[in-house]
């Protein structure tokens, strides 16, 4: 297998040295970011639960994307699914925990989704996802978010990449949920699209969805707010070696 081709159109991406150099250069400059409003790294694991991921209604919004495990050696009783995006294992992880109102945190995953089609870098089955997260007051994570679209625009011009912001469709809430509405009053993502259409990183507003159904809460008793900012890092590399 070369480097930047998928394995018989299975969306399995190989990087070269000088494409994995690009990889880590991009993620130290989110990395840079969050040490600097204080976001400290952690590590999550892979394989979620479907009680978990059902508790988000996953299944309902994205059964498309799933990679459920199956062992070699079938177990009846096994219940795991490969993640779909870094940040949730930082939600279950603080299930029925109390948090600050701002509680920041950085997390690198290797996220898996399978996709109608693969393209090499740009839509892949496994990629690598660098997220910055805040848990907290509402407020405060309004105001995360938007130092996100700050910092993702600078990260951007020191690398040579440009872009602009447009906002995202994605299904997050479920059909009869009344905050699909706001979502679409009130754009919950919004996506940093480079001149062919790709979007690299994206900021998140997941309102206090993931405070409600992982029971996280506010000092107040008020469910948390929660919000991301992530970068799709191979697709970094799509753009940085275009332009």
């Amino acid at each position: 297998m070369t480097s930047g081709q998928t394995v018989a159109g299975r969306g399995l991406t190989s990087l070269s040295a000088e494409q994995f150099r690009i990889v880590e250069s991009v993620d130290a400059q989110v990395l840079e970011w969050a040490n600097r409003i204080g976001a400290p790294a952690e590590r999550h694991a892979e394989l979620l639960t479907v009680e978990d991921l059902s508790r988000i209604d996953y299944f309902d919004s994205f059964p498309q994307l799933a990679h459920r495990v199956t062992p070699w050696l079938d177990e009846p009783d096994d219940d795991l699914v490969l993640t779909s995006a870094a940040c949730y294992g930082a939600y279950f992880s603080r299930v029925g925990s109390t948090v600050d109102n701002r509680t920041l945190l950085t997390v690198r995953q290797t996220c898996r989704r399978r996709e109608v089609a693969y393209t090499p870098l740009r839509r892949q089955r496994e990629f690598q996802m660098r997220e910055v997260v805040m848990i907290g007051g509402r407020v405060e994570v309004q105001e995360f978010l938007d130092e996100g679209r700050e910092a993702i625009r600078a990260i951007a011009a020191s690398l040579g990449a440009s872009g602009e912001f447009l906002v995202a469709a994605d299904p997050f809430f479920k059909k009869d949920d009344q905050r699909l509405l706001h979502q679409k009053l009130f754009p919950t993502k919004q996506e940093f699209t480079d001149s062919s259409g790709l979007a690299i990183a994206s900021v998140n507003s997941h309102r206090n969805f993931f405070g409600e159904r992982c029971e996280i809460t506010l000092a107040d008793g008020t469910h948390a707010f929660t919000g991301c900012v992530a970068f799709g890092l191979e697709r970094w590399v799509d753009t940085l070696t275009r332009s």
